[in-house]
């Protein structure tokens, strides 16, 4: 009698209708419960290699080379060969320092490592103290690009082998860089004293002309956006007795080039941010038309997608598709900050300061929240010779 009450019921499930099984997956809040649900049964992962879900939130990578989920506050350590002494992510992958001078791109979930090469002088400010000097790497089929944390100069590197690669510095010094439809971007900002102005200036590198046939010609970085005070929304002047920072990251973001401009109040003492009090995006308007006009433009929506930025790091991803938004899902015109403040060793700062500044910044309705993700598993994690990023997960 237990057999045929078990029977039918078990027998059932792998036939649910697949319309039933993507508003299942849609409530699902994390990596792991996706991956879950395809172990089910084979009907159940046709179902999923069928649809195209919308994405789910990304992983913090913390500064001890822990990962953390959100929304589910899971932390995973996925372990990264002792050699390594620096990773930088890019998103989905990330690009790994080693103590003999070589460096890789490394996928954490794998453990999968492809050797690149970048000249030492660029990847190490002191090579004797291990010093690194990488702050954030693009890779496109034919360059590396980084930007070094000692003066930010931007740094390019053919993607050939060793003995025939072609290094270059620009004289520029770079806030970020980004990689956007053929072209390497590099934002420049110039701080001017009382009343405030920032300059900010977009400078172009054609890709098919950085490095050409293994010779040392050095590529021409053209200035497409002038650096101007006037931005529309930009603030025109703040207290001098204020003490804060300013951040600035380049994000792709569907077929725009956007800016995000982030203000960060100081404590008076030690350096330590305490607030976030502002956050605005601008897009890059007219680089493509051929006029020579191009210009930063205020926007107030991000047109269906999210933004998550850090210094490492920043990545758009669409929020929603025709299948509906996933519960514990990215929000629309939200921007997703990290703290940015470098802790120097383990004891630097006390529990829980990490996550004292991130946060989820509204452009709509300039509103802000927490992190969506329960804190105490982070707690006796925040230290660690890395920067807080993110990490972007396969699509399920």
């Amino acid at each position: 009698m237990m057999a045929d009450l078990i029977g039918p019921s078990s027998s059932s499930w792998p036939h649910l209708l697949p319309e039933l099984l993507v508003q299942v997956l849609l409530r699902l809040p994390s990596h792991a419960d996706r991956v879950r649900f395809r172990a089910v049964c084979r009907s159940w992962r046709s179902a999923v290699q069928r649809r195209d879900l919308p994405p789910l939130l990304p992983w913090v990578a913390l500064r001890d080379g822990a990962f953390l989920s959100l929304p589910d506050g899971v932390l995973y350590r996925l372990p990264l060969p002792s050699h390594v002494s620096h990773r930088v992510s890019m998103g989905d992958t990330l690009f790994s320092v080693h103590r003999d001078a070589t460096c890789s791109l490394t996928n954490p979930l794998t453990g999968e490592m492809a050797s690149e090469h970048i000249d030492p002088d660029i990847l190490w400010s002191d090579m004797r103290m291990r010093t690194h000097n990488v702050r954030k790497v693009v890779v496109s089929d034919r360059v590396v690009a980084a930007i070094g944390i000692s003066g930010l100069k931007a740094s390019i590197c053919s993607r050939a082998p060793q003995t025939c690669s072609t290094c270059f510095q620009c004289e520029l010094p770079a806030d970020d860089i980004v990689l956007f439809q053929g072209k390497l971007y590099l934002l420049t900002s110039q701080h001017f004293p009382i009343p405030l102005q920032l300059h900010r200036k977009l400078h172009a590198m054609d890709l098919g002309q950085a490095i050409a046939n293994n010779t040392h010609h050095v590529p021409v970085l053209q200035c497409v956006i002038p650096g101007t005070a006037d931005i529309p929304g930009a603030p025109i002047n703040t207290s001098p007795t204020d003490l804060y920072k300013r951040h600035y990251y380049l994000v792709v973001s569907g077929d725009r080039l956007l800016m995000v401009e982030g203000e960060v109040e100081m404590e008076p003492f030690g350096n330590v941010p305490r607030r976030t009090r502002r956050l605005e995006v601008f897009e890059a308007t007219g680089l493509l038309d051929g006029s020579g006009h191009a210009r930063w433009r205020k926007v107030d929506t991000l047109m269906g997608h999210a933004l998550f930025i850090s210094l490492d790091c920043s990545w758009s991803i669409p929020v929603a598709n025709h299948y509906g938004r996933a519960v514990g899902g990215a929000r629309e015109d939200c921007v997703y900050f990290l703290n940015e403040h470098k802790l120097h060793s383990s004891t630097d700062g006390k529990p829980g300061d990490d996550f004292r500044n991130c946060g989820v910044y509204n452009i709509r309705d300039q509103t802000l929240s927490p992190l969506p993700t329960e804190l105490a598993s982070t707690l006796a994690s925040h230290g660690g010779p890395w920067s807080l990023t993110w990490f972007f997960l396969p699509h399920i």
